[in-house]
């Protein structure tokens, strides 16, 4: 029975932690939910390692089934979110490109006058 209420434990956590990584994507807080993942990665190892669900009981099954399913919808939601950062970031890359090829197109010409922003001597 002890063992029995490891894995629910396991489990829990496992939830837990996805909820909190969730969080953490909603507040921008990427380097801490990166360091969040390699926790959550090693509990779902370690989960994984502990017994086959088909040794369970049929209750003890449906609670588990359960608990997997919200951290299904968790790594969806999560999986949602990064993609929304990761389209950020390809738009700010893509301004960053853009704006270093006008930066080195204009930083060809000798006449720095033609510069933007800067006054034309006479």
């Amino acid at each position: 029975m002890e063992h029995y209420q490891q894995l629910l434990s396991a489990y829990q956590l496992i939830q837990t932690l996805s909820e909190q990584m969730i969080t953490l994507a909603q507040a921008g807080q990427w380097d801490a939910l990166i360091e969040m993942e390699i926790t959550y990665v090693q509990a779902v190892e370690t989960t994984a390692k502990q017994v086959s669900i088909s040794e369970l009981s049929p209750a003890l099954q449906e609670i588990l089934r359960s608990k997997l399913q919200q951290i299904l919808n968790n790594e969806t939601e999560l999986k949602r979110l990064m993609q929304l950062r990761m389209d950020k970031l390809t738009v700010l890359i893509a301004q960053s490109t853009r704006q270093s090829v006008v930066n080195s197109t204009y930083g060809q010409f000798h006449d720095r006058a033609l510069l933007l922003g800067e006054p034309q001597s006479s």
